[in-house]
C-alpha cells in the first residue's frame, strides 16, 4: 500500500495500481513527472515478475514462478487482480484494458472500467453496434461452442469460399485462423485449450483484401472524440498483427473516409459510456473500406501514439492535449517476437526511445525482458520494439520487405 496520500491533478489517492505490461514502461518517467509520483509508490500487476522492474512493488497473478513467462491476456489480468481493488480506497489505475475493473466513485482510470468496456471490446457486441450504426462490416455470426460451429461451417460453406473463426474476446489476431474447409476447421480445435473448447465462437465472412489500416481516437469524459490519425496495419498471413507503417500507404479521399467513421464510431462509443483511448480497424476491400473491429484499450498503436506526443502523453490520452505529428519520411514499427520453450538473457533495455523517435533517423530496437536474470516463455510472445526511419518516397512492397527483413533479423 502507498503510505502517504497522493495529489493528482487535485485528486488524492491512497494507491495507484499500473496494469500495462513491460512495454509500456517507457512511459514511467513521464507519468511520475506529470503526476508528482515516484515509481517506489506504484503497484505494478503483471502476469510475471518482469527482471526490467527490479527494486519495484510488484504482484504477479496467474504464475508464480521468478523468471517463467505464461500467456495471460490483460482481461485475464484485471480478472484474476480485481478483487484487490477495494472502492473504500481512493484508487488511481493505470490499465491496459478496463475489462473486469471495478467502476466506482473511488476507482479513477485512464479508461472506462466496468461492464461498458467488457461489452465493447466484445466482437460480438461490436458486430451488432456496426450493424446498428451504420458501417459497413463483414457479415458475423455467432456459435456458443465447438459442435454449434462445426454445424454453422457447413452450412456457410455452400456460400463462402473462405471464413474467418475468431473469439469473441480477442486481441492481434490471437487464436484467430481463416478456414476453407471442415478439415481447417478441425485443425483450429487441435490449437485450442480444452476449457476453450465450449466457449463463444465467431465467424466472419472473409473479405480479399490487400491492406488494413487502423484509425486512432481519444473519447474525453465529457464525450469529446479527438483524431489523432491512422497508420497502415502489417499482419502475418492476413490476420496476426505484427507492427504499423506510418504515414499509411493510401489516398486523401481514403484517409478521409477511415477518420470520418473513427470519430462516429468515437461518437457512439461516447453515448455509451465509453471514454479513453480506442482505434478502429479497416480492412480496404476490392469495392470498398470495411470496418473490422475497434479495440477500446491500450495496444501496440498506443506505443506509437505515445512517441508521437512524447511528455504530453499523459494529458492527450485523457483529451487535455490535440496531438497529431506528421513526418517528412516513412516510418516502419514492429514487435521483436519471442520463440516459444526459449530463455533469455542479457537482451538491452533502453529507455531512449522518445530521443530515436524525435530524432527520425536510423533504427531502433529495444527489449522489454530479459534484461538481466535469464526468463523462459513457455509461448511465442511480443519480447521488444524495432523501428527504422525510411525515405519518404519508399515505394510500399519496399517498406514491406523492410518490415519483414526485420521481423526474420529480430526473431530470437
Amino acid at each position: 500500500m502507498v503510505n502517504k496520500w497522493k495529489e493528482v491533478r487535485g485528486l488524492e489517492f491512497d494507491q495507484v495500481v499500473w496494469l500495462l505490461d513491460q512495454r509500456f514502461d517507457f512511459l514511467l518517467p513521464w507519468f511520475e513527472k506529470e503526476y508528482n509520483i515516484s515509481c517506489k509508490d506504484i503497484l505494478f500487476v503483471g502476469s510475471y515478475h518482469g527482471n526490467t522492474r527490479k527494486g519495484l512493488r510488484k504482484v504477479t497473478v496467474g504464475n508464480l514462478l521468478d523468471g517463467h513467462v505464461s500467456y495471460l491476456e490483460p482481461e485475464d489480468i484485471n480478472k484474476l487482480y480485481a478483487g484487490e481493488i477495494t472502492t473504500d480506497k481512493k484508487t488511481l489505475l493505470v490499465p491496459f484494458s478496463g475489462a473486469y475493473l471495478p467502476s466506482a466513485e473511488n476507482v479513477i482510470s485512464f479508461i472506462a472500467t466496468g461492464n461498458i468496456a467488457i461489452d465493447i471490446n466484445n466482437k460480438w457486441w461490436q458486430y451488432k453496434f456496426f450493424c446498428r450504426i451504420g458501417v459497413k462490416t463483414p457479415k458475423t455470426w455467432r456459435a456458443e461452442n465447438h459442435s454449434q460451429l462445426l454445424n454453422l461451417i457447413r452450412t456457410l460453406f455452400g456460400r463462402y469460399e473462405s471464413l474467418i473463426i475468431k473469439k469473441a474476446e480477442l486481441a492481434g489476431g490471437f487464436k484467430m485462423k481463416m478456414v476453407s474447409s471442415v478439415e481447417d476447421v478441425i485443425e483450429y480445435y487441435k490449437m485450442l485449450e480444452e476449457d476453450l473448447l465450449n466457449s463463444e465462437f465467431l465467424v466472419s465472412e472473409y473479405i480479399p483484401h490487400e491492406q488494413s489500416f487502423s484509425g486512432m481516437g481519444i473519447i474525453d469524459r465529457g464525450g469529446n472524440v479527438i483524431w489523432c490519425g491512422a497508420t497502415e496495419q502489417v499482419l502475418y498471413n492476413g490476420l496476426a498483427y505484427e507492427g504499423l507503417i506510418w504515414p499509411p500507404y493510401i489516398g486523401d479521399e481514403g484517409l478521409r473516409d477511415i477518420k470520418n467513421i473513427t470519430l462516429k464510431v468515437g461518437k457512439r462509443m461516447s453515448e455509451q459510456g465509453y471514454f479513453g483511448y480506442f482505434n478502429v480497424d479497416f480492412i480496404q476491400g476490392t469495392d470498398e473500406m470495411y470496418v473490422v473491429e475497434i479495440n477500446a484499450r491500450f495496444c501496440f498503436s498506443t506505443l506509437f501514439y505515445a512517441c508521437c506526443c512524447g511528455k504530453k502523453f499523459w494529458k492527450a490520452v485523457q483529451g487535455k492535449e490535440i496531438i497529431e505529428r506528421r513526418l517528412d519520411g516513412r516510418l516502419i514499427l514492429g514487435k521483436i517476437k519471442a520463440q516459444e520453450g526459449k530463455s533469455y538473457s542479457e537482451l538491452t533495455d533502453k529507455s531512449n526511445i522518445l530521443e530515436w523517435f524525435n530524432s527520425g533517423i536510423s533504427g531502433f530496437q529495444t527489449y522489454f525482458v530479459g534484461a538481466d536474470e535469464p526468463e523462459y516463455y513457455d509461448y511465442g510472445s511480443f519480447i521488444g520494439l524495432f523501428g527504422e526511419f525510411l525515405p519518404k518516397n519508399t515505394n510500399r512492397n519496399d517498406a514491406l520487405r523492410l518490415f519483414w527483413d526485420r521481423c526474420l533479423q529480430q526473431y530470437r
